[in-house]
């Protein structure tokens, strides 16, 4: 049974076609030497968790061993490492196939290598510590009911580590690959002082010679988060915090744009997933009825390229599609659009709504209490800066895209970039009674 909407899960399913952009990653992760630290950049909403998890996937059946880390679900820790560390810790413990390959730790063990931190602490100032293996154990449970938040020391702790994850890892001859692969994933969600610290803690305690760290960031956010927690006023002044990420990231690898190909596939592929309606009693003729759907939708972004390079905005807009043609729109007119003889007038004016809706909320509200504004909505398609400032209003948050005879540099992934421009103006002469049914289905 077709779904009525799209959840925000990340997939697995390459809907962008960056395929050969993930196996580079993961080739490049394969034959590196660690320590290594990778991001992968995108503005928020882009794909990348889905990203990261195809690239998981993809180590996965390298048998290279990986550990998935959501940074914003431990912004609130007084020291987020030490919740990488027991993420990392409760991995192996319950990586039952690899404690089985290394025959030479049990998960008791290693969790006590990780419990001698705290005694390395309490004799940090009067030598060196070197725990023996029979001790471990009582080690890792004192560790785990009392001192999980304690700080850590430094050196001493990244050998046992490093040494830790060694033994865990095992002989690669067993069929491991001897590397540890860790995700860092949301960072950019963080606090700007709990993405410090984490980067610190990482920076600190994980820069190890079995460890490779995958971030995924949006890298204008993370500077801004780093200016802000080093006190830099200028948000302009984002060289310090470039170096800093530069110096824990030695790979910044930027997600792929999608060209208007890909992204009216995306969208097709979705609202192919969807419940469209349809009167057809027939289970086929219901079908076909969806099929057409998606085919009109499809030649319209198509031609107009009117969609964010943004998997989440063009999912939130195959769901407000999918309500819209559940409801009671009329598509029935084989009226078409001037100059685009396979392109039908009914369908334009579903997609540009449906746009409007989604990405352009003030705008939607206007034009719902006031169809006919959508005549100066089509003079701001055409320029923008023959607008006066009080119709301007309901437009204070949208950019533009087009000055009436060129197309104006935008972030290719925000969704309050007005994209409607060559759409309406294809449109002709718009009145309010053509926009209103669109607006009033629910």
């Amino acid at each position: 049974m077709a779904e009525l909407s799209h959840n925000d899960n990340p997939t697995q399913i390459d809907g962008f076609g960056q395929v050969n952009f993930i196996k580079d990653i993961a080739n490049v992760i394969k034959h590196s030497t660690p320590p290594k630290g990778i991001a992968i950049n995108g503005y928020w909403g882009t794909g990348k968790t889905s990203t990261l998890r195809q690239l998981q996937k993809e180590l996965d059946s390298e048998k290279i061993l990986t550990v998935w880390f959501e940074a914003w679900r431990y912004q609130h820790e007084p020291m987020p490492i030490v919740a990488l560390l027991n993420e990392i810790r409760s991995f192996f413990s319950n990586l039952n196939k690899a404690l089985a390959a290394t025959k030479k730790i049990s998960s008791v063990t290693f969790l006590g290598i990780l419990g001698a931190f705290d005694e390395t602490i309490k004799v940090a100032s009067g030598g060196v510590f070197s725990p023996k293996l029979s001790d471990l154990p009582k080690i890792g449970k004192n560790y785990e009911n009392e001192n999980y938040l304690n700080r850590l020391p430094t050196a001493d702790i990244s050998h046992l580590l490093e040494e830790a994850i060694k033994l865990a890892l095992g002989d690669a001859s067993k069929g491991f690959n001897k590397k540890l692969v860790i995700f860092i994933d949301d960072l950019d969600r963080c606090h700007p002082e709990a993405a410090l610290k984490l980067l610190e803690g990482i920076k600190v305690y994980l820069n190890l010679n079995n460890c490779v760290i995958v971030f995924a960031i949006d890298q204008r956010q993370i500077e801004r988060a780093l200016n802000k927690a080093f006190d830099i006023k200028d948000d302009t002044d984002s060289h310090h915090a470039r170096e800093y990420l530069e110096k824990i990231c030695q790979d910044i690898y930027h997600l792929p744009l999608p060209n208007s190909q890909r992204k009216a596939d995306y969208l097709d592929e979705l609202l192919g997933l969807l419940d469209l309606g349809g009167d057809a009693q027939d289970i086929n003729q219901k079908a076909a009825q969806a099929s057409q759907h998606c085919v009109e939708i499809k030649l319209i972004v198509e031609a107009f390229d009117c969609l964010p390079a943004n998997p989440r905005k063009i999912k939130a807009l195959a769901n407000r599609l999918a309500v819209m043609l559940r409801g009671s729109v009329n598509l029935v007119s084989n009226r078409t659009v001037q100059n685009y003889p396979n392109i039908k007038f009914a369908y334009a004016l579903l997609v540009a709504s449906a746009i409007i809706y989604t990405f352009h909320r003030e705008l939607n509200e206007q034009l719902n209490k006031n169809p006919q504004f959508i005549d100066d909505v089509v003079k701001f398609a055409i320029n923008h800066n023959l607008i006066s400032k009080e119709i301007k209003i309901p437009m204070k948050g949208i950019q533009p895209s087009y000055d009436g005879s060129t197309l104006l540099p935008t972030n290719p992934s925000d969704s309050n970039v007005f994209r409607l421009h060559k759409l309406l103006l294809a449109l002709d002469t718009l009145r309010g009674e053509d926009i209103a049914p669109f607006l009033e289905s629910k």
